[in-house]
């Protein structure tokens, strides 16, 4: 697969429900291309063990009243990043449209390139990768999220768009 033409974009959206291989994605196809990367559920474990004087996050402990923070701590960490002319790769499921949208007007705000690799994987395939992950997402949560997807499209103000489709 030649992503290869991301790779001149300053942000790079990689998208897809959990289960969808994201990481995996990102560790072959973007480590070690001087990027810097930013992942919500990251964000997510880290404020928490901190928070909670490290005990172990899990994604039941997720919290909405909390969501909001790693929200902010994203962006802020994007718009830094940018600022000292990083690329970046932003994980996250970025399932709909409303969901990219925020990062989408950062790029323009700052002049900057983006572009969205979407992770189209069968919701079965998410549902048996995600119990094989060490922090499984409750399955209602994946039939939820896959519901409502919808592809992105330079429409949106995207300067490039790639769905991957997996069998």
């Amino acid at each position: 697969m030649d992503v290869s033409r991301f790779h001149k974009l300053d942000i790079v959206l990689l998208c897809g429900i959990y289960g969808s291989g994201k990481m995996e994605f990102a560790m072959k196809y973007f480590k070690d291309q001087g990027r810097s990367r930013i992942s919500r559920s990251e964000i997510r474990r880290a404020m928490y063990e901190m928070l909670n004087f490290g005990e172990k996050w899990s994604p039941d402990r997720f919290s909405e009243e909390n969501d909001a923070l790693v929200k902010h701590i994203e962006r802020r960490t994007a718009e830094h990043l940018l600022h000292f002319k990083n690329k970046i790769l932003v994980i996250n499921t970025f399932i709909t449209k409303r969901s990219r949208k925020g990062m989408i007007d950062l790029a323009r705000q700052m002049k900057k390139s983006i572009g969205a690799i979407f992770l189209n994987r069968p919701l079965e395939q998410c549902l048996e990768r995600n119990r094989q992950n060490p922090f499984p997402v409750p399955q209602e949560v994946l039939f939820s999220l896959h519901a409502r997807i919808e592809l992105p499209d330079k429409g949106e103000g995207l300067d490039d768009v790639m769905i991957v489709t997996y069998k």
